[in-house]
């Protein structure tokens, strides 16, 4: 009897671990992604890499330095630039912060001088300076401010 109550404890054990371990490996498959070096230096170190998902598109572009370290990246979409994009300076502090859509610049944009300190900051609207821009100096002091208006 003992050993029909332990049987029946592994069985039950061993078919939670195997729905366990299936989900994970589901999800860690359909999150994956396919990546394909799309240009080099003349030294053949990678520039440019997209990223496929299962259905062939690109979803993600980086590019790099000759050094290895990111340049810039972001999302892509109908190979357009889409969503959330970053740029870094060759020591990897981060060099201006964006958002596209269809290809175009479009929301809250910030810009950084290679010390950290903010370069100018302001939004963007299909590609173009909307509302008001600040701009500032190396030191990090305001310098001036610039009203685009409310684009065309």
């Amino acid at each position: 009897m003992v050993a029909a109550k332990i049987d029946k404890k592994t069985i039950k054990m061993k078919k939670i671990f195997l729905l366990l371990f299936m989900a994970f490996a589901l999800a860690s498959c359909s999150n994956q992604l396919t990546e394909k070096v799309m240009a080099t230096y003349p030294d053949g170190t990678t520039k440019v890499v997209h990223y496929y998902d299962k259905n062939d598109q690109c979803v993600k572009e980086s590019e790099y330095y000759q050094t290895g370290q990111v340049k810039m990246e972001g999302g892509m979409k109908n190979g357009k630039m889409e969503g959330e994009w970053t740029a870094y300076f060759i020591d990897g502090r981060v060099q201006s912060h964006g958002f596209f859509e269809n290809g175009k610049r479009t929301g809250a944009a910030e810009v950084y001088y290679s010390n950290g300190n903010k370069y100018e900051e302001g939004s963007y609207k299909e590609g173009k300076h909307v509302g008001n821009w600040k701009f500032y100096d190396e030191q990090g002091n305001l310098i001036k401010e610039v009203d685009y208006g409310e684009g065309e």
